[in-house]
């Protein structure tokens, strides 16, 4: 084919305008992409940024290789996360020890509230709330309780003549012997000076209740060392066994308060079974 000046004029002009087009930079399509890259690499770092505030502080955002601004703010929001991680797991732990301390301090008020300081048995408080809740199952259970008073012989005489040291001790020495004698299930309380409550929980008959209290006379009378002095104690006891006639605890502490005067008009160092010779 023949060319013409004219020809071949057009054919440069179109190699010069594609040179141009070729020259002018990146294609207009690729900036694009590179920007939403950006943008969801932002949104990744923000997406990091609210697990933190979700207390999700494990949570990492992506560093690329390309080292840019973009992972430059990734590293640095990582960090954050690493130094709040380690913040609250510090938080955390002086809670978690607080708490501990807490519970402890918590469980101590609760044993003072309702225990007598000297001698570690539960108070009246608690012993109220025991008997109150024994009478509760009474139609659910098959067997009958008892409720057992103690009064120390001639307490008030050893604490003048000897001291509150020595009358400290003596009340100590009864509380363990009380202990010793009971079952379990059994529960004894000091309702203050030198009265003594015990909850029998299983008993089947007046004869039956009468058991522990017997035990108690004998534990009683073994002599104890008051200061530098041997000496022996006796204490006057009265039995109540439960029954309908008694519809609350204070009426079931009442006789057995009432037998326990009864046994100390008898001489004293006697246990009483309220009730027998016709006493009510």
């Amino acid at each position: 084919m023949t060319t013409t000046p004219e020809s071949e004029d057009r054919t440069s002009l179109r190699a010069r305008d594609a040179a141009e087009s070729t020259d002018s930079g990146p294609e207009p399509h690729r900036d694009d992409l590179r920007s939403h890259e950006t943008e969801r690499r932002l949104e990744e770092i923000v997406g990091t940024i609210q697990e933190f505030a979700g207390l999700r502080f494990e949570a990492r955002a992506q560093v690329s290789p390309l080292g840019d601004i973009v992972d430059a703010v990734a590293a640095g929001v990582n960090f954050l996360g690493e130094e709040l991680e380690a913040s609250f797991a510090e938080v955390e732990r002086k809670v978690a020890d607080r708490t501990s301390e807490l519970d402890v301090i918590t469980h101590e008020l609760t044993r003072r509230t309702l225990h007598d300081e000297l001698t570690g048995l539960p108070n009246r408080t608690l012993f109220w709330d025991r008997l109150s809740h024994r009478m509760s199952l009474a139609n659910r259970r098959h067997s009958g309780f008892a409720v057992i008073f103690v009064d120390i012989d001639k307490f008030k005489a050893i604490n003048d003549t000897s001291g509150h040291g020595v009358g400290d001790q003596l009340l100590i020495d009864v509380a363990t012997r009380i202990r010793g004698v009971l079952r379990v299930g059994d529960s004894a309380a000091r309702m203050g000076g030198d009265e003594f409550l015990i909850l029998l929980d299983d008993v089947g008959s007046p004869e039956a209740a009468m058991v522990v209290p017997n035990r108690l006379v004998a534990a009683f009378r073994e002599p104890y060392e008051l200061g530098s002095d041997q000496r022996i104690v006796a204490a006057s006891i009265g039995v109540v066994v439960a029954s309908e006639e008694f519809a609350t605890a204070d009426a079931l502490v009442a006789a057995a308060d009432a037998a326990m005067y009864e046994a100390k008009q008898r001489g004293r160092g006697q246990c009483v079974l309220y009730g027998e010779n016709g006493q009510d």
